[in-house]
């Protein structure tokens, strides 16, 4: 049996939904059959299309991959593929294949609005995709990002809008960073004349920053909102949520918001691919849709392809938020601290491996006679982070 990620073209056929719901009976009594889904198979996988091309200047990537079975754990990239951006006016530009994996970028766009665009690609195995023509939508810059309080945590909301009444339709994506703080270190860890012999001395100024680090998640959801059925075009919709006590905001917290427009349908395939993604997973969700995308295969036709090609201005914003802002936020690291005798037996017994030294507790005039000693991600912030600090901290 195989079944593809992002393969959503079963709800739309009767005869699937009667075969569906037979399987469903089934499974709701307790039996297992297999499944061979109707949709049109292909040995490589279908091709996946995704990102926006961005008309402000910056940077455009496109990045092509492939589905895969349910049950493998890598993602299959497209190379060595040739990309055109082309209008309707006979004019080419070719995205560059960014080091062979799956990504081709274009830099320094400025289209002329007055044009239609579509995207040509040609794969390493001959098959050609296109999309359709479409136009250079506008987005209008996001008005602000605001956060609140509340009992469950902080609640981030996006604020957009458009005077002019013609977007209508948006999605945004997220990118967090936070600092974060381990227990001090001043000392580490030396190994003697047998290196499984361990002693403990204090850190110099040469050692690595290991106290101070950074975490950063880009969001995984389709975020979407629409003004379409509001007499105005504004937006002010919830963002995210940091539960109370979170890592993210025990020190400084930054998010950067990009926000894409779309086309009507274009919002509605997108629709489509949250709801399936989402939606997915008990025989009582709701069943997978046909995905409506406007790029299609030219050498075969009948095979579906996933994505949709839009062009629009990206737009950004990026704010930070102190810890000292809120109130009784109450992050705790959960460690624990032992005391150890500085000599080799007690810390192999303490188990070096797994604990790292934080301070000493008694010193005579030539060493630390013994120490405290904490799980080793409660010492060395660099084992879940990095000590590096990001250009835009600050």
């Amino acid at each position: 049996m195989k079944i593809y990620r992002y393969t959503f073209f079963l709800s739309h056929c009767p005869s699937v939904n009667k075969l569906l719901f037979f399987t469903l009976v089934l499974l709701a009594v307790g039996c297992k059959e297999k499944f061979d889904s109707p949709a049109p198979t292909v040995a490589t996988g279908y091709l996946v299309i995704e990102g926006v091309i961005n008309n402000d200047g910056d940077t455009t990537n496109i990045k092509l991959s492939r589905t895969t079975n349910l049950n493998d754990n890598i993602r299959r990239y497209e190379t060595g593929a040739i990309v055109h951006l082309e209008d309707d006016h006979n004019n080419s530009l070719l995205l560059i294949d960014n080091n062979g994996v799956g990504t081709y970028t274009i830099t320094n766009l400025h289209l002329d609005n007055s044009f239609n665009y579509r995207l040509n690609i040609k794969t390493a195995n001959g098959d050609e995709y296109q999309s359709d023509f479409v136009a250079i939508r506008n987005n209008p810059p996001i008005d602000s990002i605001n956060w609140v309080q509340e009992d469950k945590g902080v609640r981030l909301y996006i604020n957009t809008h458009d005077p002019q009444n013609n977007t209508r339709y948006y999605q945004w994506e997220y990118n967090e960073t936070w600092e974060f703080h381990t227990l001090y270190s001043d000392c580490k860890y030396i190994p003697l004349a047998d290196p499984r012999d361990l002693y403990v001395v204090h850190r110099d100024a040469n050692d690595p920053q290991i106290f101070k680090c950074w975490k950063s998640k880009a969001s995984n959801l389709i975020l979407l909102g629409s003004s379409a059925k509001l007499e105005q075009d504004i937006i002010h919709l919830p963002l995210i949520l940091i539960p109370n006590a979170d890592e993210k905001l025990s020190v400084m917290y930054s998010i950067l918001v990009k926000q894409y427009s779309w086309s009507k349908d274009g919002y509605e395939f997108l629709d489509r691919m949250r709801k399936n993604t989402e939606s997915v997973g008990s025989i009582f969700d709701a069943q997978p849709s046909e995905l409506n995308s406007n790029f299609h295969c030219v050498t075969n036709p009948a095979q579906p392809v996933i994505g949709f090609f839009n062009i629009c201005t990206i737009r950004e914003k990026r704010i930070f938020i102190d810890s000292k802002d809120l109130s009784h936020w109450n992050f705790r690291l959960p460690c624990n601290q032992v005391p150890v005798i500085n000599h080799p037996d007690s810390i192999r017994e303490a188990g070096a491996v797994y604990m790292l030294p934080t301070t000493s507790i008694l010193e005579s005039v030539c060493c630390i006679v013994s120490f405290n000693a904490s799980e080793a991600t409660c010492v060395d912030c660099r084992l879940t982070g990095t000590n590096v600090k990001p250009d835009y901290w600050p």
